[in-house]
């Protein structure tokens, strides 16, 4: 048995999302993308209900409050149901995959007799206890607040009293008149929209009671003094939890508990020895008070020496620094919270583990009999203070620390939210669910989100997502929690397009922007990614122009010199022609794509004016444009290489024959192209961009700024 897909609705900006699981699952996305809000659905929903107004999505609180204004008018018809609210309220759906000998554990949600095994549905909604009060207390509330000599005011101060509408009504009552009631689903629409009503409503309160155990570590795992009286974690009191359940002698003695109950006895003969010693002045000078009296019970000091008072102090967990001398230790605050927070979560899960099945002395608890055949656990960014070696290692054998020495038919799922990409990059495409921000529209009228699932992102062709999937694991890439995403041919530009934002783009430089150097002829396995990620992307590439013939060899770019471009991105990224006239005639829109989400940017002419040279000239790659933007400035230098070659060429009184020699500068030349370009980040004050990366930053700029416009007029709009 496992979870094989949620279905969210109506739950803050997760208006109707489908998220799969797997074995493992990983939440990854943009801030405020909808991952933490998952989270959040899945922990109210499964564990404890605790919602608030703020869970209604937004765009629900006009058709609630429209209820509700229809419950005030004098004669308003009392609901007969909670119908009306079915479609506006937050809800989940839990579809499972259940095996036909798994029958006796979901007998109680299986819909018909018909069925013989496969999925089975539930839905939790978030709707009223009772109809019938709620309706009556809103409208007595509503009415008596209207009634009162408070009203003097007129209709200014009537529009300000409480309840101003059914959702502030609700605000402030809502854990006493709304509670999660579950609905058998029908497998058979599965696919489907399927209302639910008292009709198909679950006997049971809870019908993953017994079918399902939840845990969760959620992401606020604040270490702390041992000894401090708050609320925070400790290791002590974790391992102390642990022992209460599973190794507590007074539950049930063993065979090898003897000789600890021994030695806690003869240390409590010691102890109490001495307390009566040191105690005797204190309870000599009680007796001059008139205490105890002729009837009044005598005062004993005794104590009962218990193995679990040993977790009560900080001194219960510690930290050997010697592997020779015993007696070189630390308390456990004296330890980085790194390793704190790697050694608390790996103890939890192993908790959660044997909890499940009841190991050790918790055999004798009531439910010990029992066991559920699923176990969902939830962990909330377990990246915290771990550095980033952990952080993989920790994702890579959290699965099987949770399911250790567990029978066959015992199923474990984990669900794991990060903003890590070092976790990301460890988890195979297929277990990774993309949250993806959607801007607001003249629809939604909020931001919300959707989730991808990676899994078959590139169909058939294994080879393209093997090679993208180790590029990820190799380069530790953040693309899956960036803003947008800025792919670039090589080194050169990998090194100056950040500087460029950094000097030139005031706005891109505070978004998250990732930067990717996959070469002009890699590019594009990126395309089936990034077109389900949807997220604003630019391809700043070369024309690499070349004749059409022969071997393709590299050519001198020239229009009307019936050359093309050897770069196979620019094709497959959707322009349909290769052919350098037509890639030149191509004006800036047609080299947007993907409905404005994708923009190509390569070399287009470029006027120049030096010595005795003006013209356009034409560039085939991003040193050449980096030349010809900071022509002036490089004839400054005094270094030998590229730079003593493009000194030659300003010499030419001809435009073709200086285009000709700064080609050859680049490309027939032994001279390090890299480091050329990257001698002028440090030699010039200021490198500036070439016209086409700075088209392409331009539209990049331009495009987050709309988006996040629309996003904040989206949410004034329903506030």
């Amino acid at each position: 048995m496992k979870i094989s897909f949620i279905r969210i609705q109506n739950f803050r900006k997760l208006k109707n999302v489908q998220i799969d699981f797997d074995g493992t699952t990983l939440f990854v996305g943009a801030n405020n993308s909808g991952k933490t809000s998952a989270m959040d659905a899945l922990r109210k929903f499964l564990i404890k209900s605790e919602f608030i107004i703020n869970d209604f999505t937004i765009t629900t609180r006009d058709p609630i409050n429209k209820i509700g204004e229809a419950w005030t008018i004098s004669d308003a018809v009392k609901p007969t149901d909670f119908s009306d609210f079915i479609d506006i309220v937050p809800s989940m759906d839990v579809w499972l995959d259940v095996n036909n000998n798994e029958f006796h554990y979901v007998a109680h949600i299986i819909p018909t007799l018909d069925w013989t095994g496969g999925k089975l549905g539930v839905r939790l909604s978030y709707l009223p206890k009772d109809i019938d009060k709620l309706f009556d207390d809103f409208k007595a509330t509503y009415q008596q607040a209207r009634n009162t000599e408070n009203c003097k005011g007129g209709n200014k101060l009537l529009n300000k009293l409480f309840p101003v509408n059914l959702c502030d009504f609700i605000e402030k009552n809502i854990s006493k008149h709304f509670e999660i009631k579950s609905f058998i689903l029908d497998p058979v629409k599965i696919n489907e929209s399927q209302k639910t009503d008292s009709d198909n409503e679950c006997d049971n309160k809870n019908p993953f009671e017994k079918l399902i155990k939840i845990d969760m570590i959620d992401a606020q795992r604040g270490f702390a003094d041992p000894d401090s009286k708050n609320d925070v974690v400790s290791l002590s009191r974790q391992f102390r939890t642990y022992y209460d359940k599973h190794l507590d002698i007074d539950k049930e003695t063993s065979p090898e508990d003897l000789e600890t109950l021994e030695a806690l006895e003869n240390a409590t003969i010691i102890f109490n020895r001495t307390l009566k010693e040191k105690f005797t002045d204190a309870l000599n000078e009680l007796k001059s008070l008139g205490y105890p009296g002729i009837t009044d019970p005598k005062i004993s000091i005794e104590s009962k020496i218990k193995e679990k008072t040993a977790f009560d102090h900080d001194s219960a967990v510690q930290y050997a620094l010697s592997d020779e001398d015993d007696n070189i230790r630390l308390p456990e605050k004296y330890n980085g919270l790194g390793y704190q927070n790697l050694i608390s979560i790996v103890f939890k899960l192993i908790s959660f583990r044997d909890d499940r099945i009841y190991k050790g002395k918790a055999l004798n608890d009531d439910n010990s009999d029992y066991t559920a055949p699923l176990h969902l656990v939830l962990l909330e960014e377990p990246e915290a203070h771990l550095h980033i070696q952990v952080q993989q290692v920790l994702i890579k054998k959290a699965y099987d620390v949770l399911t250790k020495g567990l029978d066959s038919w015992l199923s474990t799922q984990l669900v794991v939210s990060t903003h890590s990409s070092h976790i990301a990059k460890e988890v195979d495409f297929n277990k990774i669910r993309y949250f993806k921000r959607i801007t607001a529209d003249s629809e939604t009228r909020i931001p919300t989100a959707e989730v991808v699932n990676l899994t078959n992102t590139f169909g058939k062709d294994e080879l393209t997502e093997i090679f993208v999937q180790r590029y990820i694991q190799v380069t530790h890439c953040d693309l899956f929690f960036a803003d947008a995403v800025i792919f670039v041919e090589g080194t050169s530009e990998n090194v100056l397009v950040p500087y460029f934002i950094k000097n030139n783009f005031n706005e891109l430089d505070s978004r998250y922007i990732t930067i990717l150097p996959v070469g002009g002829r890699h590019s594009h396995k990126f395309k089936p990614l990034v077109n389900k990620l949807l997220i604003p992307t630019l391809i700043i590439t070369d024309l690499d122009s070349v004749n059409p013939t022969g071997y393709h060899e590299k050519a001198i770019p020239k229009i009307g010199a019936k050359l093309i471009s050897g770069n196979p991105s620019i094709k497959e990224w959707g322009i349909k022609d290769n052919a350098l006239d037509y890639l030149l005639s191509l004006k800036d829109n047609d080299k947007i794509l993907q409905d404005n989400k994708i923009k190509l940017a390569y070399q287009t002419p470029v006027t120049i004016s030096i010595n005795k040279i003006s013209g356009d000239v034409l560039s085939s790659t991003f040193e050449e444009t980096l030349i010809y933007a900071n022509l002036s400035n490089i004839l400054e230098l005094n270094l030998d290489g590229i730079v003593e070659k493009v000194k030659k060429a300003c010499l030419k009184t001809q435009i073709d024959d200086f285009n000709t020699d700064i080609f050859n500068a680049i490309h027939n030349t032994s001279d390090n192209k890299v480091s050329f370009a990257i001698e002028l980040l440090y030699k010039l004050n200021n490198v500036n961009t070439p016209l086409y990366i700075s088209e392409g930053l331009t539209w990049l700029q331009e495009k987050l700024r709309s988006e996040e416009v629309i996003n904040s007029v989206g949410s004034v709009i329903n506030e």
